[in-house]
């Protein structure tokens, strides 16, 4: 699916110049006489940066500057050992890599794997909101463990779909909304579940959650129920830490934060499909409201309302 999206490198220093057009120096050394063949699909959605990569040529990678971002690896084939500050790193299941504490990396042949690079600022913002508390020290992943299990599936899937999502030529399949759920859902498992120098801090934060402070997480769902909102802006909103906010909406909702926000622009997509003055196509309106998984959303929609979202789009139409 992503064949044609696919950037095809046959000179290193076409490589090393890619990279520094994007402010990151590196140097490229083949391990072997020859030709050299390198391919890449890279995304840069907002707020982290995404790259599917195959080297069909083994080689070493040396880091020449600083880039202030967090790596999600996830190997698909061949193996990449990576020399860090500290130790040597190598994984067949994903896992986080300080870019400021790889020194370099090493490619065998026809390794493949996706890396998602995480800008380390908000990522840290995320972390305060989520532990209760200012992130006074840079998070440290433990480089001796890996996500397996519930964890790498669920990892892998969220990368499928970004893939799916990101790698259209024409982005009509592209929801900023649909996007920022899976980047929300990557983070979520990165640091709840990932094993770091703030997972004490974050498996003892209280359930604080009060009424007045979830009718205002609620208010602010409605209110930007268009955009791209991240678990984290609904927790500043209210007041609360993001765990004090999963457990309030667990307590008094008997969901969670972002599955009311989705049954909120679920209702939104329908009051537009009812409604023949809008103009948009279906498909746009979908897409509008964080649905790019068309079938997937009608079965949910279905269950829902009784009909097919279609039917729904079509009837208001035809009336009208």
């Amino acid at each position: 699916m992503m064949e044609g999206n696919f950037e095809t490198f046959t000179d290193p220093s076409e490589v090393e110049n890619h990279y520094r057009e994007r402010n990151i120096e590196i140097k490229m050394t083949p391990l072997v006489r020859g030709s050299f063949r390198y391919r890449k699909y890279t995304s840069t959605p907002a707020g982290f940066f995404f790259r599917s990569s195959e080297m069909q040529t083994p080689w070493i990678m040396e880091r020449r500057n600083d880039s202030d971002v967090f790596l999600l690896v996830i190997p698909t084939a061949g193996r990449a050992q990576w020399t860090l500050n500290t130790t040597d790193l190598v994984c067949t299941s994903p896992y986080v890599v300080d870019y400021l504490e790889v020194r370099s990396a090493r490619f065998s042949p026809m390794t493949r794997m996706d890396t998602i690079a995480l800008p380390a600022e908000p990522l840290h913002q995320e972390l305060a909101a989520l532990s209760g508390e200012h992130s006074y020290k840079r998070l440290s992943f433990d480089p001796t463990t890996s996500f397996t299990g519930q964890d790498e599936s669920a990892i892998r899937q969220i990368s499928t779909a970004l893939k799916c999502l990101l790698a259209s030529k024409s982005g009509s399949r592209s929801s900023p909304i649909a996007v920022g759920y899976l980047r929300q859902a990557l983070i979520s498992i990165i640091l709840e579940r990932g094993q770091h120098n703030y997972r004490r801090s974050i498996d003892r934060v209280p359930d604080d959650g009060v009424p007045s402070r979830l009718r205002r997480a609620v208010e602010f769902m409605q209110a930007h129920a268009h955009q791209p909102i991240r678990l984290e802006q609904i927790a500043r909103e209210a007041a609360l830490s993001v765990r004090g906010l999963q457990s309030a909406f667990s307590r008094v909702k008997s969901t969670s934060p972002m599955s009311y926000l989705k049954r909120i622009r679920l209702e939104r997509l329908r009051s537009d499909l009812c409604d023949p003055s809008v103009e948009a196509s279906y498909t746009q309106i979908l897409l509008k409201w964080g649905f790019s998984d068309v079938r997937r959303f009608s079965k949910y929609y279905q269950q829902s309302f009784g009909e097919s979202p279609y039917e729904t789009f079509f009837k208001a139409r035809r009336r009208g």
